[in-house]
């Protein structure tokens, strides 16, 4: 009997970091294999706003502030997903059915040479540009569910 159908997704945002060039931010979790890649993000702590999540990850992961950004839009393309069955008790208890994350798209205006990334989460960082990402974002689905946000926020870029 499937008993994670009326469990709730786990809330969160990706965080599509793009530069004065449109080089997009690609980071290297310290699990990931070589040629595994990721944008920066995570999940939404209890009564956070969007905006508060995506501002306090981006502050966690790379140390930058909000002044450091120009909002380029919330894509109505989210990226949810179910955990595997038998994976779903062992992720935050049991709690979440899976993850459902909202894209959003920020144009990086501060100095490149302030990034601080976290050493605990990543290993590696790179900026790429928009031709090599769906070489980068190698998991099932991955490159898809991004290029539906970008496509809808920066239309032509890809």
């Amino acid at each position: 009997m499937d008993t994670t159908s009326n469990k709730p997704y786990r809330l969160g945002v990706n965080a599509i970091v793009i530069d004065q060039d449109n080089n997009f931010l690609l980071v290297q979790k310290n699990g990931y294999k070589d040629n595994e890649w990721n944008f920066l993000g995570g999940g939404r702590e209890e009564g956070e706003t969007l905006e508060q999540n995506l501002f306090r990850e981006l502050n966690e992961e790379i140390a930058i502030e909000e002044s450091d950004f120009e909002m380029v839009g919330v894509s109505s393309h989210k990226i949810e997903y179910d955990f595997p069955a038998d994976t779903v008790l062992k992720i935050h208890g049991g709690k979440y059915r899976g993850q459902s994350y909202d894209q959003v798209i920020l144009r990086f205006i501060g100095d490149k040479a302030k990034l601080v990334f976290s050493t605990g989460e990543f290993r590696t960082h790179k900026w790429v540009k928009a031709d090599e990402l769906e070489k980068c974002l190698i998991f099932p689905n991955q490159y898809s569910n991004h290029k539906k946000a970008i496509d809808e926020l920066m239309p032509g870029i890809l």
